[in-house]
């Protein structure tokens, strides 16, 4: 239901069912909610029994050569007595769809909008089928060019003739898609204004591939899309290596090809520099025309709004479950009850020791008693420049990862929301000598990618570096970092780049920022509808400390307000709204050095060829004011930020209430509760993570996910902010039912102390929770570049070495007391307070049973929110 529930996600859905009648992909392997009650237990069970076999699968083991070879024979140990299925994996092969369409589809669907949206909304996503048969991994390559060609960046020419149509509020769609089988290509827009915007858009998008056919790119263009993605290449995605293997060969392996074909791109790689050394632009014209221009098979999708669609979905699953009922006997019917019963009985009964005792498991003396650290070298006043210089030294195979950091304190309080603007520019508009689309092929040829973006964070008061505790929120850092990243002889032109993106960025580019903020505001809208956990953890959590509601401020449900407001000043007046965006860059470009930073992050030879040219950079390039210098930046680890007194006052007005809803079209809720359970100043052991993991993968999964069907419920506890947090991702359930759940979760730590669960004799499920703490803690090895910026974020924190081991230490040595501890603090949490996504359906019936009255803010449409607060 939830992933129903998301205007996109079910644009996409439906184009899939339609692009592929004849093949498996016309089902969603999810299930659709309205025909899921069709399905029998037999039909269920059966299809289980074919296709979930060893027969199907795919497995993959990456570690030590002793390591994988062991788990290799332990798993055919096991997989081998369960034989092989033949007619399990010839079932399950996928067909390939032809081009069957002998003229463009067209489908117009209804989705669920929210309250006084009205007419307005609608959506168009055009998908074709690109492949009928197996790729050559070359023009696998030049579709991942021709993506990045078409869409890559702002400037791009597909996204750049939607974006300045003004038709709708942001391109939808993604592109190419080569995850399946058959790979699929898919642009559109949300955020129509008018029904006649659809075919409008339609006509728009055809017209621009037909000037691409007819013009090409040029070689600038190609230049900087290869090279882009070449260093992805080369580099990796930054995650875990061997997941990143394995989930690249999967795109063929489990299609039975080649695995191997999948993950080596260097012969690709060749292949595709040749051709496009001797067709140029022609290649990826020619492919515009093949398999976009001239290609029938193709579905052009339009969703319209409906305000009663919510309802109507809701009645059509009663009426399908009473006729259901209807046609059973009386015996069947209670053949359902009793299979009913009996599934929860099984749901809630509790592995035996022994049972659990035969699974393989690590112990404590399997865990490495130290945190994992990143080398680190600190030098003040580099240079004699007044700035900071953070080196980290490690293996990045001649990469260098360049981030320069500015203070922006300076910018009034008044003004901070101006500050994503600031970004956005930085990020998209061009220069003096250069237009956007020339500045980002520059940027795309030289580097492997630049950034603004922008860090504001709580720190330690000074003397703390060894302590943990809850911060008092007023510590804060707020700062603008430009990141950047590439190869060892192309670092002048990088730090070239971020003198221009500094200083020379044309900010009289009203178009381009309208456009990113357009895209920005409805991103968020589309989150608050499919990611509204994060929404309502982050509203609830604002409520608690001046950092968090900075937080709430600018990236919660607020941030929809303040963003409509910007998008008005833009267009009320623009040359005023240049001028101040000018004065904000002045200010923090002419801040006093103290409050600037520079951090480098590669092998040596890297670093000595970065520092040399950082020198230049920060004593010859950043400007200076002699006759009127930059009062020196605070050391914010003693002195409040001078954001939070005026935030502080804006904290009292800006909650309509301690337990609030936020009414969107949705059929599942994102429930929220919390409060907080240690104070400002106290110490809060490393044992508090602990028994949170404890709850979320034991109590919060089994009752709340497991039982009552919620798609994810977790705990989350803060030792920065001291507060404590439930909270539910797409949870079917009226939001009083899981609140009730919730209140069960302290007595269930309780009833374990109680039971054989948690004792002092036997601490296996302790041991458990400590080993998934320690996972979360270290989680997978880091990319260079990352493993550099934690090291600066931990820097910048005042966080100290010790105080990482002290953490690990406690929760290595957390104790059934501990467990007592949590869950009685979870008992008498102070300042509770609930926060809840849903519709406002499900605020209505959950008034109607319990009769507890919410603030419900309802988002009325795209430029207007309507706080209803007290009505329900």
């Amino acid at each position: 239901k939830g992933a129903y529930s998301d205007p996109e996600g079910l644009i996409d859905r439906i184009s899939q069912t339609l692009l592929f009648p004849d093949n498996s992909y016309r089902f969603d392997s999810g299930g659709d909610p309205a025909v899921i009650p069709t399905l029998t237990r037999d039909e269920f069970v059966s299809f289980y029994k074919k296709y979930y076999h060893p027969t199907n699968s795919r497995l993959f083991v990456a570690g030590d050569e002793s390591d994988v070879y062991h788990a290799l024979s332990q798993a055919d140990r096991y997989m081998s007595p369960m034989g092989y299925n033949p007619e399990s994996r010839k079932d399950s092969a996928i067909v390939y769809q032809k081009r069957t369409f002998h003229k463009p589809v067209f489908e117009r669907r209804p989705y669920a909008a929210a309250p006084g949206e009205g007419d307005s909304g609608f959506m168009l996503c055009i998908t074709w089928l690109l492949n009928t048969q197996p790729t050559t991994s070359m023009m696998q390559l030049a579709w991942i060019v021709l993506d990045s060609l078409l869409l890559g960046k702002p400037s791009s020419p597909l996204t750049k003739a939607l974006e300045d149509s003004n038709l709708g509020e942001s391109t939808i769609g993604g592109g190419l898609d080569d995850t399946l089988l058959q790979s699929t290509f898919s642009i559109g827009m949300k955020g129509l204004k008018k029904r006649e915007d659809v075919n409008v858009l339609e006509g728009l998008i055809m017209n621009t591939l037909h000037k691409l056919d007819s013009d090409g790119f040029s070689e600038d263009d190609i230049a900087s899309s290869m090279n882009t993605i070449e260093f992805s290449l080369r580099e990796g995605g930054g995650g875990l290596r061997g997941m990143e293997i394995f989930l690249g060969a999967l795109s063929q392996w489990n299609y039975d090809q080649s695995p191997r074909e999948a993950i080596i791109y260097e012969d690709a790689l060749k292949m595709l520099k040749d051709e496009i050394a001797r067709t140029g632009s022609n290649l990826f014209q020619q492919m515009i025309r093949d398999t976009l221009i001239s290609n029938n098979h193709r579905v052009s999708l339009e969703l319209y709004p409906s305000a009663n669609l919510e309802e109507e979905q809701l009645q059509d699953q009663k009426i399908q479950i009473s006729t259901a009922q209807s046609r059973m006997s009386d015996g069947e019917y209670q053949n359902i009850i009793d299979e009913g019963i009996k599934l929860k009985q099984l749901q809630a009964m509790e592995e035996t020791p022994e049972v659990i005792a035969s699974n393989p498991s690590l112990s404590i003396s399997d865990i490495d008693s130290t945190p994992v650290e990143y080398p680190i070298h600190v030098e003040d006043n580099f240079a004699k420049s007044g700035i900071q210089l953070v080196l980290h030294e490690v293996e990045s195979d001649g990469i260098a990862y360049v981030d320069f950091g500015l203070d922006v304190s300076m910018v009034p309080y008044d003004e901070i929301v101006l500050l994503n603007s600031l970004v956005a520019l930085l990020n998209e508009a061009g220069t003096s000598d250069m237009n956007d689309a020339e500045f980002r092929n520059y940027i795309g040829k030289v580097t492997g990618g630049v950034s603004a973006n922008l860090q504001v964070m709580s720190v330690k008061p000074a003397g703390w570096d060894d302590e943990i505790k809850v911060l008092p929120g007023i510590n804060i850092l707020s700062m603008l970092f430009i990141r950047g990243k590439c190869t060892a002889d192309k670092i002048p032109d990088l730090f070239d780049v971020f003198t221009k993106i500094l200083m020379d960025v044309n900010l009289d580019s009203k178009d381009i920022l309208r456009n990113a903020l357009k895209s920005d505001l409805s991103g968020r809208k589309s989150s608050l509808t499919n990611r509204g956990h994060s929404f309502a953890d982050t509203r609830l959590r604002g409520r608690y400390s001046v950092r968090n509601f900075l937080g709430e401020k600018m990236h919660g449900y607020s941030s929809l307000d303040s963003s409509a407001a910007v998008l008005e000043a833009v267009d009320a007046d623009w040359a005023q709204f240049v001028l101040r965006l000018e004065n904000m860059r002045q200010a923090i470009i002419n801040g006093n050095r103290n409050g600037m930073i520079i951090n480098l992050t590669g092998d040596r030879y890297v670093l000595d060829a970065a520092m040399e040219i950082a020198e230049d950079f920060l004593v010859n390039k950043l400007p200076v004011d002699l006759g009127n210098p930059a009062p020196p930046t605070p050391d914010f680890r003693s002195v409040e930020h001078p954001w939070v007194a005026p935030a502080r006052e804006e904290m009292k007005g800006a909650f309509s209430s301690q337990d609030e809803g936020i009414a969107v079209p949705t059929q599942v809720a994102y429930v929220a509760e919390g409060g907080r359970m240690y104070d400002v100043g106290e110490d809060v052991s490393g044992s508090a993570s602990v028994v949170s993991h404890y709850l979320s993968t034991g109590y919060m999964w089994d009752v709340i996910r497991a039982k009552n069907g919620a798609y994810g419920a977790y705990s989350k506890f803060s030792s920065v902010d001291g507060v404590g947090t439930f909270f539910t991702y797409r949870d079917p359930n009226t939001p009083d039912t899981t609140l009730g759940l919730f209140n069960g979760a302290a007595q269930s730590v309780l009833d374990d102390v109680e039971s054989s669960a948690l004792t002092r004799d036997s601490n296996a499920a302790i041991t458990t929770a400590i080993i998934g703490t320690i996972g979360g803690l270290d989680g997978s090895a880091l990319s260079p570049r990352a493993a550099g910026w934690e090291a600066l974020i931990r820097h910048l924190y005042g966080e100290s070495t010790i105080s990482r081991q002290r953490h690990r230490n406690e929760i290595l040595k957390t104790t059934v007391d501990d467990f007592i501890d949590y869950a009685q603090r979870v008992k008498s949490w102070r300042d509770q307070s609930i926060a809840i996504v849903a519709s406002l359906s499900a605020f209505n019936e959950m008034k109607s049973r319990t009769g507890q009255e919410l603030s419900v803010l309802v988002q009325a449409n795209a430029d207007q929110e309507e706080d209803q607060s007290g009505e329900l």
